[in-house]
Formats: C-alpha cells, sequence, structure tokens
C-alpha cells in the first residue's frame, strides 16, 4: 500500500448530442387527399350471387337438338366397298379349335433312349483282386544270422575306501566371532505419546495483516421527475371510432326452409343407360383323361434287364496301428564298442600311503602343514662304487 501513488484521472471525451427542441406552432396535417377526396356515405355493396338452379319437378318430354337436326338416313342402296374376288374371304364354317399343328403332325410311339451319361456307381469286376505284386513275386526272403553279442566287464569297485578329508575342513576350522546382527527394520509402527501438533508453516509463518475495503462509487439515487406522463399519442388523438354494423351474410332466404318432398336421386345416366345382358365365351374343354383301373401284369424293362451281382466288399490297404516286430535279438554292436581299446587306470598312490600299502614313506611336514613323502628305492650301487641319489619326492596333503 506503501508503493501505490495515486494519480489523478481525467474522465473520457464524451459528445453530449444536441437536445431536442419542440417546433413551435401545431403541425399541419392536411394532405392532398384530405382535400380532393369527398367522403360519401352510402349502404355497404351486395353480392352478386344467384338464388340457384331451379330444376322441374315433372320429366321432360321433349326432343333435343341433337335428334332434331341429325337424323337417320336410309342406307339400303348404298352400294357396298369395291374388292377384289382375290381377297381374303372369312370361312362359313364352324371353328374346331385345332391348329395346323394338330392336324400335320403325327404322334409316334418311340421308346424312350438310354442315357450315354456313364453310371455314378463305381464298376466293380467279379474276378477276385490280384494283389500280387513285383516286390512280393521278386523278394527272396533269407534266414538272419544271430548277431554278435559283446561281452560286457563287470564293474569292479577301488579296494580302499573313499576318504572325504579335504584340506579345507580339516584347516579350517572357522573364525571365532559374533553373528551379525540385521539391521533390517521390524515391521511395528512408530507411534508416540504426544499429541499432535497442528502447527504448520503456513499458520506459523502467515500474519494476518489489517486490509481497507476498497473504494466503491456511490451512484445518485433515482427521482422520479415532477408531474405526470402523458400517454396521448398521434393515433389516439386523431383517430375517432365511427359506428358500424356488423357485416350479415345474404344467404338465400329459401336456404333455411324445411322441405318436405322427397330427394329424387334419378340422374340422365340412370334413366337412359340400359343393362345389356352378355355371355361370357366359354372356353372349348377337351376330353377329360381317364386313367386305366386295371392293375399291370406286364414285365418292366427294369426287372427285365437287370442282372444282380454278388458285391465284395474292397479290402483295406490302410495300414495298421502295430509296431513291427522282428524275431532275432536286437543288434547293439556299435563301431565305439568295436573299436574301443579298454586301458588301466592307475590308481592314484595317494589313497594307501596311510595304510602302507604303496612304495612312499613320510619324511616330514612343511610349516603350512603339507606332509612330504618320498619313494622307497633299494639301493643300488654300481660298480665303481657311485651311488645314483635320483629320488622322487611326493607332497601329500
Amino acid at each position: 500500500m506503501q508503493d501505490f501513488i495515486k494519480h489523478p484521472l481525467e474522465k473520457p471525451f464524451v459528445r453530449v448530442p444536441d437536445q431536442y427542441r419542440r417546433p413551435e406552432g401545431e403541425m399541419e396535417g392536411m394532405t392532398s387527399y384530405k382535400k380532393e377526396f369527398t367522403e360519401k356515405y352510402q349502404a355497404p355493396a351486395r353480392a352478386i350471387k344467384h338464388d340457384g338452379q331451379r330444376l322441374a319437378q315433372g320429366r321432360f318430354e321433349g326432343e333435343p337438338t341433337y335428334k332434331t337436326d341429325y337424323r337417320k338416313w336410309d342406307m339400303s342402296g348404298r352400294v357396298g366397298p369395291y374388292v377384289s374376288q382375290d381377297a381374303w374371304q372369312p370361312p362359313t364354317n364352324r371353328f374346331e379349335g385345332e391348329s395346323t399343328m394338330h392336324h400335320d403332325f403325327i404322334k409316334h410311339d418311340a421308346r424312350r433312349r438310354g442315357m450315354i451319361k456313364p453310371p455314378q456307381a463305381a464298376q466293380m469286376s467279379d474276378s477276385p483282386f490280384n494283389d500280387r505284386t513285383g516286390y512280393r513275386d521278386a523278394y527272396i526272403k533269407h534266414t538272419l544270422e544271430p548277431k554278435y553279442v559283446h561281452p560286457k566287464e563287470q564293474y569292479k569297485g577301488p579296494g580302499a575306501p573313499f576318504e572325504d578329508m579335504t584340506t579345507f575342513k580339516r584347516d579350517f576350522k572357522g573364525n571365532p566371532g559374533e553373528i551379525t546382527r540385521s539391521f533390517k527394520p521390524d515391521n511395528q509402527a512408530f507411534s508416540s505419546g504426544k499429541p499432535l501438533e497442528d502447527v504448520t508453516t503456513n499458520r506459523n509463518d502467515y500474519r494476518r495483516w489489517p486490509m481497507e475495503r476498497p473504494y466503491v462509487h456511490a451512484h445518485e439515487q433515482y427521482k422520479k421527475p415532477d408531474g405526470t406522463m402523458e400517454m396521448t399519442t398521434t393515433h389516439n388523438s386523431t383517430y375517432r371510432e365511427l359506428p358500424l354494423d356488423r357485416v350479415v351474410a345474404h344467404r338465400p332466404s329459401s336456404a333455411n326452409k324445411a322441405r318436405n318432398a322427397p330427394f329424387d336421386g334419378s340422374t340422365s345416366y340412370a334413366n337412359d343407360y340400359k343393362k345389356w345382358e352378355m355371355n361370357k365365351n366359354k372356353p372349348m374343354m377337351r376330353d377329360e383323361y381317364h386313367p386305366n383301373t386295371a392293375p399291370f401284369e406286364g414285365l418292366s424293362t427294369q426287372k427285365a434287364h437287370y442282372i444282380p451281382h454278388e458285391l465284395q466288399p474292397n479290402r483295406s490297404f490302410r495300414p495298421d496301428n502295430t509296431a513291427f516286430q522282428s524275431g532275432s535279438k536286437f543288434e547293439d554292436g556299435t563301431m565305439y564298442r568295436t573299436d574301443f581299446t579298454p586301458k588301466h587306470v592307475e590308481v592314484c598312490p595317494v589313497l594307501g600311503i596311510e595304510k602302507g600299502q604303496t612304495q612312499f614313506q613320510f619324511v616330514s611336514t612343511d610349516q603350512r602343514g603339507h606332509k612330504l613323502y618320498q619313494p622307497v628305492f633299494e639301493s643300488v650301487q654300481s660298480l665303481n662304487g657311485f651311488q645314483s641319489p635320483n629320488r622322487m619326492q611326493m607332497t601329500a596333503a
């Protein structure tokens, strides 16, 4: 609020329109139409409407103009039209209802032709099926010699028992010490006996400063103008209501009168038109077909020509699901078994050192705890008295 500097503001320029000034005097409403037009008073125009067509009650017995002016002339002495003698003359005989096709066409009794189309059924043969193939005729089954079975050598285990003592088991005895404590947090929730503090950063740092309300400009109150408002308009002052009568419908006086005479619904068409009797042309019907009721005593073509043959079912060549088995023994001789030469595997002398079954003797133990052994040989002295010093040493765990 201290940094705000209030500057004076000028209101924007608003152009004030000129006020309306009513001209002095009264407006002359006289027009050329009012001067030249003379108002006349007379009755409203009456609609020109006929009272309606008047129909005579009796029957018309006179002759119309058509019958009087147009007469029927006598045409008995008139010569007929000129027609050539070779022209077609309609026959005088009665129409029998048969066409040229019935006269010219003679129906002959012909047997029905057999179908050239081969039948859909498979052609069967009376002779048995010949299943002899070239393989079956040319194949010669030879006897097989029994296969050579290679003798298997039996497994011989070592004579000395297996010593499972290792250097690690003998030398390493573990380091004495406490068990490493687990730093894994427990699953217990952190709880405190103190009440929950509701003091937040916003509540602690925020301070409520006193503020003034913004300035609101008060508008001037509405003041009702003095006097009464004149509600008269140019239309209300100039227009005057004239007395007018309601328009009466010019309906004939006979329309509302009731008529006791019956309604005559006869028309010219109903009186002059005569209904002639007409016979419909019936179609010519031939003699109906009556089938023979006697039973058929002959032999049909199918029974006369059909020869039944004995049907033999086809043998299925589908292989069965049984495995192929042979009576000979299984030949398990492979190239590995035939070419493999077994070699003698020497037993490690360390296994029999402590039992005295080897040619090694204990010498000493080094700083690391390793035992040193050396082979035992018979001293061989040469002729010149020189003893061979070459000896082998062996280190055993």
